[in-house]
């Protein structure tokens, strides 16, 4: 099941934290995202090793981290020790078995997923229904119908015959997230976009190098330079 595939993948922490560039700029997106608002209740899920929400936390009264690899969740509770962060709580298991006791959040962040959950239309639906009226989103999608996306699937392909890999990713366009959305009631508040790869390049690049490279090129969530190239797409959608 792909499921299993997703967790053996993420148990490698090593591999998931090389781009750790881009852990830094989903982290400043956030940031810029929720500006100067205060939130009481949020939800990291997936929340990997919960740096995004964490290092935004601040303006969290009360953060829920959500993962089901027991490496990330163990990473988080040592940000979150480093951090000072005491308003937080962690839990490890399948997304689809948190029921929160019928909980509604004033935000959901969720990074990362789209591309490796068995069923994106349930995901979608599931958060959608745990944000209260007023609340927000913010998601990201690799936009699968963008010409990048279909480079970098011809470049996976090519590894994956040759046996370097063996991880398929979900293929998921932007208009299938966008319609999801607005058929819940959302409106979409504010989107950056950007490549998170370096096809076939990547070791060129320190990490540094490339956070650099993709703020030139792509500029930030305010000033969002060259969009239209960038198949990676950050939303903050707001529950009417």
């Amino acid at each position: 099941m792909k499921k299993e595939e997703v967790k053996k993948f993420f148990e490698q922490t090593n591999i998931y934290f090389n781009y750790d560039y881009n852990i830094k700029i989903r982290t400043e997106t956030v940031a810029e995202f929720i500006g100067d608002e205060y939130y009481s209740n949020v939800l990291d899920m997936p929340c990997g090793n919960g740096f995004i929400s964490l290092k935004n936390s601040n303006q969290f009264n009360a953060l829920i981290l959500v993962d089901f690899s027991e490496n990330m969740i163990a990473l988080a509770k040592q940000i979150a020790e480093q951090e000072k962060v005491t308003q937080v709580s962690f839990y490890c298991g399948d997304i689809f078995e948190t029921n929160f006791n019928n909980k509604e959040f004033d935000l959901i962040i969720s990074l990362g997923i789209l591309a490796h959950i068995d069923d994106v239309d349930k995901f979608l639906n599931y958060i959608q229904s745990k944000v209260k009226k007023g609340g927000a989103i913010i998601i990201q999608n690799t936009n699968s119908n963008h010409f990048y996306s279909k480079l970098i699937r011809l470049y996976l392909g090519v590894r994956k015959l040759l046996g370097k890999d063996k991880y398929t990713l979900n293929k998921v366009p932007a208009s299938r997230v966008e319609n999801s959305f607005k058929k819940a009631g959302f409106s979409c508040q504010k989107v950056f976009r950007y490549n998170q790869s370096f096809i076939g390049f990547s070791k060129l690049f320190s990490n540094d190098k490339k956070y650099e490279l993709t703020r030139k090129w792509f500029g930030n969530a305010a000033h969002n330079k060259n969009a239209s190239l960038g198949s990676d797409y950050i939303y903050l959608f707001k529950k009417e």
